[in-house]
């Protein structure tokens, strides 16, 4: 019975390796990336939007160093916006709304110290869906709350693999 056991976790083992999966971990980032100042462009004296703070800690887990002074960068990554919205995707007989399709959308781009242009201004976006329940109310706001962290975290994925793949 043992046998069969340790059979099987080495099979899924196997298996998992063969297909190529491996966790996300450091990212192989051009080496003009190695300082980078992420500045947001919300507004002189404003708070850095969630994107920004966790596009800091994805360049940071991929071994990049985040200033906060643009005059010590090798690279200046500007979030050129980043707005999150909902819209209504079903309603029933009374017309309650029953479904939302949540969207965030960022632009950015990637500049050095001269000017010169690493990586051009790119839009992406992230959308989940989201079940309303008008007896959970507060609920369904947590989930908005947490859905919107979870897709501003998969926007700050996306920009590092975009920055993997730019040419070095």
């Amino acid at each position: 019975m043992r046998w069969i056991v340790f059979s099987g976790m080495a099979l899924v083992a196997l298996l998992l390796a063969g297909c190529g999966f491996h966790l996300r971990g450091q990212a192989s980032l051009p080496p003009a990336m190695s300082v980078t100042y992420v500045q947001s462009q919300t507004g002189v004296g404003m708070p850095p939007g969630v994107l920004s703070r966790r596009l800091q800690q994805a360049l940071r887990s991929s071994g990049v160093t985040v200033t906060q002074d643009p005059s010590q960068a090798t690279a200046i990554l500007t979030i050129l916006g980043e707005g999150s919205g909902r819209r209504v995707m079903a309603a029933d007989r009374f017309d309650v709304k029953r479904q939302y399709a949540l969207v965030y959308n960022a632009a950015f781009q990637v500049t050095l110290p001269d000017g010169q242009v690493l990586l051009p201004a790119e839009s992406i976006s992230a959308n989940r869906s989201l079940l309303f329940d008008e007896n959970r109310i507060l609920g369904f706001e947590a989930a908005t709350e947490s859905l919107e962290d979870n897709m501003a975290d998969d926007l700050a994925w996306q920009i590092i693999r975009r920055l993997q793949a730019v040419p070095l």
